[in-house]
């Protein structure tokens, strides 16, 4: 009995923790007009969601930090510039956390909290690491487990700014790199990316390819990583109004294993 009421106090925490980074989002200019140079983030026509705020924090988070030194250093780089001590999964994940996507990190912690940390299922995961090395729980992991990322395969029409992209340019057509989505296809133009450690601001989808389009969504972490008894005994009422849905299966890319010579510092795939 102890233990169902710590996991049902735990998984309300993480509810909690969640819905608290509505605070800061809501003071965030990720919906001024187009006009002003500020990106703008949201599903459909009128008053954004709770979800299209989360990924706007994401995307003004990484918009102000694309061409930072390090994560501790803010000396910018030029456009195609290295950034060796900064690389593309941490860039991603410091976006995520920025949003509260990441429970219990910050986007200013150390890398070292990035490099293990533990997630509310108990696991550990390298979320510097993008590339498949059997060791590490990578980047891609945590969006799967958490129920955060749904991968939908190589669909940029339908990519929306905030989703993470994942390129597959490794040996084996293993992941190798990745970046955040700031802008929508409009039409004319594919969705452009933000990424490290090469530094990128808003290139095109496919300026790395074979690549894969992660979706974002917020409250996957409600489903994801709240303990199973709870979201059982979650009032159905409260799930609708947090619009909650059921993760489907998300395709896999080939799973083919790096050699063991990789080593678990990530490249930034093909450099161009």
């Amino acid at each position: 009995m102890r233990k169902i009421v710590g996991r049902r106090i735990a998984g309300a925490a993480l509810v909690v923790g969640l819905l608290g980074a509505s605070a800061p989002v809501l003071a965030a200019p990720a919906f001024a007009d187009s006009s002003t140079g500020t990106t703008q983030v949201q599903d459909g026509q009128g008053i954004p969601s709770f979800s299209d705020l989360l990924r706007g924090v994401e995307v003004n988070w990484a918009e102000s930090h694309w061409s930072w030194t390090a994560w501790n250093d803010s000396t910018p780089v030029t456009d195609g510039s290295d950034q060796p001590n900064y690389q593309c999964a941490e860039y991603v994940a410091r976006a995520l956390a920025a949003a509260g996507l990441v429970p219990g990190l910050g986007p200013d912690d150390p890398q070292d909290s990035y490099f293990n940390y533990t997630a509310p299922n108990g696991k550990t995961y390298d979320l510097l690491l993008i590339s498949d090395l059997p060791q590490y729980h990578n980047l891609y992991d945590y969006l799967m487990d958490s129920g955060l990322g749904t991968d939908i395969g190589d669909h940029p029409e339908d990519a929306r700014p905030g989703d993470v992209v994942v390129t597959y340019a490794g040996p084996g057509v293993t992941k190798s790199h990745t970046g955040l989505v700031v802008t929508a296809a409009d039409g004319s133009n594919e969705p452009t990316v933000d990424a490290h450690n090469r530094a990128r601001s808003h290139y095109g989808y496919h300026f790395y390819a074979p690549s894969h389009l992660v979706r974002i969504e917020p409250l996957g972490l409600l489903t994801g990583f709240l303990p199973s008894d709870t979201q059982l005994t979650a009032p159905k009422s409260a799930m609708q109004k947090l619009a909650v849905t059921p993760r489907t299966a998300t395709p896999q890319a080939p799973a083919t294993t790096a050699p063991s010579t990789v080593g678990r510092q990530d490249p930034a795939g093909p450099q161009v």
